[in-house]
């Protein structure tokens, strides 16, 4: 038990590591600016609900192909091949107000291979949403 509680401290330091390293952690429903440009992780609960998310310009999804929301990822929205805001997302959407021009937006699950990722320009008005799409994982075998 000693054995397997010191293990399970281990990877869980390790795996917290690994996420800082690889990008801002998003505190939910809390605005942040990155590089200049304002981005929220949000979706989950009434909070999807807030009137505020319907002024952000990009809406980033996270999907599984079934329709099924998804969180957890690590997204990285990038303009001319640069990244402009990574962060590490607890919730399926990732908001954002953008300047104008064209963006790519790639997303990788954190506790897992999968990655998706879709090109955007930001909407003159209105609100863009763009969908990143993960296949299902197929359960174990038995």
């Amino acid at each position: 038990m000693r054995l397997f509680v010191m293990t399970t401290a281990a990877v869980g330091f390790t795996l917290s590591t690994l996420m800082l390293a690889t990008g801002a952690l998003a505190v939910q429903d809390q605005p942040v600016t990155i590089n200049g440009t304002e981005v929220v992780c949000t979706g989950v609960g009434s909070a999807k609900d807030d009137p505020r998310w319907s002024a952000y310009p990009v809406k980033v999804v996270l999907a599984t192909n079934g329709g099924a929301n998804l969180a957890n990822a690590h997204v990285s929205i990038a303009k001319a091949g640069h990244e402009i805001a990574g962060l590490d997302c607890d919730a399926p959407w990732v908001l954002m107000r953008p300047a104008s021009g064209s963006y790519s937006a790639t997303a990788s699950l954190i506790c897992g291979t999968r990655s998706a990722h879709a090109s955007f320009s930001a909407p003159a008005s209105g609100q863009k949403e763009v969908t990143l799409t993960f296949p299902r994982a197929m359960p174990a075998a038995q």
